[in-house]
């Protein structure tokens, strides 16, 4: 597979890089590097895919948890993912990287939902409109750790429609922790991104925030309950109602975040029991306003130590808006994730398809190498092995299946070879 380009493509994303403009260092900082750390797929192979079907058949198909890095290089959407999944899902599996490639990978109507998963990485995603199954654009829920959400743009629309009629852009729920969400563009929704669903949800998830763009947003950025954060160097612009909510009972550490326009930048908002604030270096601009009342109050004081080091990331507030906007979101990590292009990718046609009987599959190698056919069912299981050659010469080929003893129905082929895989779609009638 593409160990040798894609491999080392997943490793840049986890080193410090300065890029477009952008003063402060990219790279994992915060909670989600504590402990075991955070490397996805790192060290581990790769495939591109560029459907929501090919997506979850990868997903599902690493049973074993081995590092896996899979490249987005298309749009997901219902129409091309399995009516049996809601959700792209990361259940049940770890150490798994799913990034975008350039400015190319997005899902559109259809969100990204992690869950029993950890060392999970998303980066590089355009995630959007989400309407269907928890309408949550990424949503995380324990039991879950380090998971790294890095320069993904989150949106959907904020005027013009109700406030339940999506959910978050960002939000984790149950027993999650050691997350770090840096370099994301959130926009233009109602309620951005929350830490706890209910008041009885108070898990310690600690979270770092970093380098995010929030604008034309309602509230929740983020919505505390319970628990640590630490929330710096972020970007707010038009903050309708609330930016950072802590409550009950939760730590957060706001620290050289800058706010433009911004109503309650930092409040306790809704609850009975009043969450804390750690508050240094803040920059409030452009008629920011707090805005007290009956169920909206002031922060009371904590003190949160932080425990990971960050010195050569933070910045002060007044530098934030021009590095944040320079360097959040979709297409600012180099030109390196941008080079995995189709030409890298290992393709196979088959042929009847759809088919009945004997299918031809005719692939063409530009050098030696071992190549593998797997036929997958459209839930990921594994079917059959098409293909198993430890070593072929330079040129085309072609390998014979039959197929009359499958079940008429849609099913995907994996194609695998030294330079890198790829999946397609076989019918059986």
């Amino acid at each position: 597979m593409k160990i040798r380009l894609l491999t080392v493509l997943a490793a840049a994303s986890l080193t410090t890089i300065s890029a477009f403009g952008q003063g402060a260092p990219f790279g994992l900082y915060g909670y989600a590097s504590m402990t075991t750390g955070t490397t996805g797929g790192t060290g581990g192979t790769s495939i591109t895919v560029s459907t929501g079907t090919a997506l979850m058949t990868a997903i599902r198909a690493n049973s074993s948890n081995a590092p896996l890095t899979i490249y987005i290089n298309g749009t997901i959407t219902p129409a091309n993912t399995p009516s049996t999944y809601d959700k792209i899902e990361i259940k049940d599996r770890s150490n798994i990287s799913l990034i975008g490639v350039g400015t190319s990978g997005e899902l559109n109507g259809i969100g990204i939902y992690v869950r029993r998963a950890s060392n999970i990485i998303i980066q590089n995603l355009k995630v959007h409109h989400v309407l269907l199954g928890p309408k949550d654009a990424i949503g995380i829920e324990g039991p879950a750790n380090h998971i790294w959400v890095d320069h993904c743009e989150l949106y959907s629309q904020h005027q013009g429609v109700g406030k339940d009629d999506y959910d978050g852009l960002l939000d984790a729920k149950d027993d999650c922790e050691y997350l770090t969400f840096s370099w994301n563009y959130l926009h233009d929704h109602w309620k951005a991104s929350l830490s706890g669903y209910t008041e009885a949800d108070i898990y310690n998830r600690k979270i770092t925030y970093h380098h995010n763009w929030f604008e034309n947003i309602e509230s929740r950025l983020p919505l505390s309950r319970g628990g640590q954060s630490h929330v710096f160097n972020n970007y707010y612009k038009d903050i309708v109602s609330t930016g950072i909510n802590s409550r009950v009972g939760a730590c957060v550490k706001i620290e050289n975040n800058y706010f433009d326009n911004t109503k309650n930048p930092y409040v306790s908002a809704y609850s009975t029991v009043i969450g804390y604030g750690d508050i240094s270096g803040n920059s409030l601009n452009n008629n920011t306003v707090f805005q007290y009342s009956g169920d909206t109050f002031p922060l009371g004081p904590c003190t949160l130590p932080i425990p990971y080091t960050y010195a050569s990331v933070l910045t002060p507030a007044a530098n934030v808006p021009a590095e944040v906007m320079a360097g959040a979101g979709v297409g600012h990590l180099g030109s390196a994730l941008a080079t995995a292009k189709s030409t890298d990718i290992p393709t196979a046609q088959a042929y009847p398809n759809p088919t009945h009987g004997a299918t031809v599959f005719a692939f063409s190698l530009s050098k030696p190498s071992s190549v593998q056919i797997t036929l997958f069912s459209i839930t990921g299981a594994k079917v059959a092995e098409v293909l198993n050659a430890p070593l072929l010469p330079a040129g085309p080929h072609t390998t014979t299946y039959t197929s009359a003893a499958l079940r008429p129905g849609v099913y995907f082929y994996e194609v695998k070879t030294a330079t890198g895989s790829s999946s397609q779609k076989l019918v059986v009638e």
